[in-house]
């Protein structure tokens, strides 16, 4: 039992000014750089003052309120619930009853990490956002408030009778943060394969996330980044517009290799030195290099777990493992789930045999989807794209060439996704299956079930097919065109096991 003392307020640690400050100093800079700077130019003076003391002045005042905030800042417990109390002018006080955290992570800045402090973040059921973050506090302090906030959630739910008795004393024990000091983990990151997790990124949304970043912060300061450039771009107009041929292929690999390098450095930001620990009590992911996070997950919380691949991870051998737990947003699969980006098989068996050993065991139902699936994909992803690629060779034979190409390549893709998909069901375990070029699995112990939905369209209702949806409290999964007696049968099975299963999905 954690014997933390919480009953009288709590400050951060005093270093704690140095981390409000520096996360002040972000929106100092962009007052002095956008109001300042970008309005009144490098020469401005204020009352004798130049550009440089007014940065100094601007810096000082936000280190004075840092300082106020620091001070006004307490956290202490009343009853069954947290408090935190903050504000300079206003003062906010957010209440955050025991039973309603889901969940407790520990993270680190880089100037949290200099300083040898960490943030203790708390997330809520019942809000898409984080209700409270405490940004400095000592590692040792910061871990002890972990448990003893996960502890005193299970105390609350076990006087509430929310859980019984005999599983609740257990999984009091279950949900106490991993010993990082004497737990292995079970999957680490070295530098090849994070170098090799950064090569086989989406490149694209990479790119375009970061042309959308620089583009927003060009216009946005249009007028003071770019009117020294302005003779310059004039006078090489004409010359950009004759040679656009040579510089539209360099503007294409340049965009390509920016695109490679941030995915790159992106990856070694966010998952350097990852380490993911798993056992009976749950998951803890442990990565980054300029914030250093570290994300637990109680393992009555996971909910399923998903792995995926794409063709260059699959070529060495990696899986992209998310560990889906019950989140107010999982259903749009914006929150709730931690990933591993570089996993192997033999671990990822490891990790499936420690979260669902009755994956192994029992017999299994299999189930296929009907034609109508192929036929489906041929039409939307096969003829009328190639219809469209047709109707563009009115602008030159290469087009109606690329459709005579296209056609046969998507029909083998499609004919190799078709078989790829498929759905196991035994007494405890649903598995789903499908993709070829981007495999995706999923395995989904029934007890987590909250609902099923069987749905049937004009189209299925003329071949006898059905659609069977599965909702969990982590988000959505599918399976189409099963034959209608199957489809029935197994939405009856699953509907049984909702019903009688006295194992909470929570």
């Amino acid at each position: 039992m954690n014997n933390l003392n919480l009953n009288e307020p709590q400050r951060q640690s005093l270093v704690g000014v140095a981390v409000i400050f520096f996360k002040n100093l972000r929106v100092a800079a962009n007052i002095f750089i956008s109001v300042i700077l970008v309005q009144f130019g490098t020469e401005i003076s204020f009352w004798g003052l130049g550009l440089k003391e007014v940065g100094f002045i601007i810096a000082g005042l936000f280190l004075i309120i840092s300082y106020l905030q620091y001070r006004r800042f307490y956290f202490y417990v009343v009853d069954d619930k947290f408090i935190m109390e903050k504000g300079l002018l206003s003062r906010d006080r957010i209440t955050i009853p025991f039973d309603r955290i889901q969940t407790v992570n520990l993270n680190q800045n880089i100037i949290q990490q200099v300083l040898g402090v960490m943030a203790v973040k708390v997330d809520t059921a019942g809000s898409s956002e984080k209700e409270l973050e405490i940004s400095a506090l000592p590692k040792s302090y910061a871990r002890e408030l972990q448990n003893f906030l996960i502890e005193k959630k299970e105390e609350t739910k076990q006087e509430k009778g929310e859980l019984e008795t005999e599983t609740s004393e257990a999984e009091s024990k279950t949900n106490k943060t991993l010993d990082l000091s004497t737990k292995r983990p079970l999957v680490t990151l070295p530098i090849k394969d994070l170098l090799l997790v950064g090569l086989t990124e989406n490149h694209l949304r990479t790119g375009l996330l970061v042309f959308a970043v620089i583009n927003g912060y060009v216009w946005q300061f249009e007028e003071y980044l770019l009117k020294p450039f302005e003779p310059f771009l004039e006078e090489q107009a004409n010359t950009f517009m004759a040679s656009w041929l040579i510089l539209l292929p360099i503007a294409v690999l340049a965009f390509l290799f920016i695109s490679v390098l941030m995915s790159m450095i992106q990856s070694l930001l966010k998952y350097f030195n990852l380490e993911f620990f798993v056992d009976a009590k749950g998951v803890q992911l442990v990565s980054g290099l300029l914030k250093r996070a570290e994300y637990q997950i109680p393992n009555n919380k996971i909910q399923y777990l998903k792995w995926k691949s794409n063709p260059l991870r699959k070529l060495i051998g990696l899986r992209t493992l998310a560990v889906k737990q019950a989140s107010p947003e999982d259903a749009r699969g914006t929150k709730g789930v931690v990933r591993v980006p570089g996993c192997r098989d033999e671990q990822l068996e490891v990790v499936l045999d420690t979260f669902y050993p009755q994956a192994l065991e029992g017999t299994y139902t299999h189930y296929l989807p009907n034609q109508l699936l192929r036929l489906q994909h041929t039409i939307y992803f096969g003829i009328i794209p190639s219809i469209l690629i047709t109707g563009l060779g009115w602008f030159g034979w290469i087009f109606s060439l690329g459709a005579l190409l296209y056609l046969p390549i998507s029909l083998f893709f499609i004919k190799k996704y078709f078989y790829s998909v498929s759905m196991m069901v035994s007494s405890e375990m649903l598995i789903l299956k499908k993709g070829w070029v981007f495999p995706t699995r999923v395995a989904m112990p029934l007890y987590k079930l909250q609902n099923v939905k069987l749905t049937q369209s004009i189209f299925q209702k003329q071949r006898n097919l059905a659609s069977v949806t599965f909702y969990t409290a982590a988000g959505v999964e599918g399976f189409k065109h099963l034959p209608f007696e199957e489809a029935v049968e197994l939405y009856d099975f699953l509907l049984y096991k909702i019903e009688v299963e006295d194992r909470g999905w929570m």
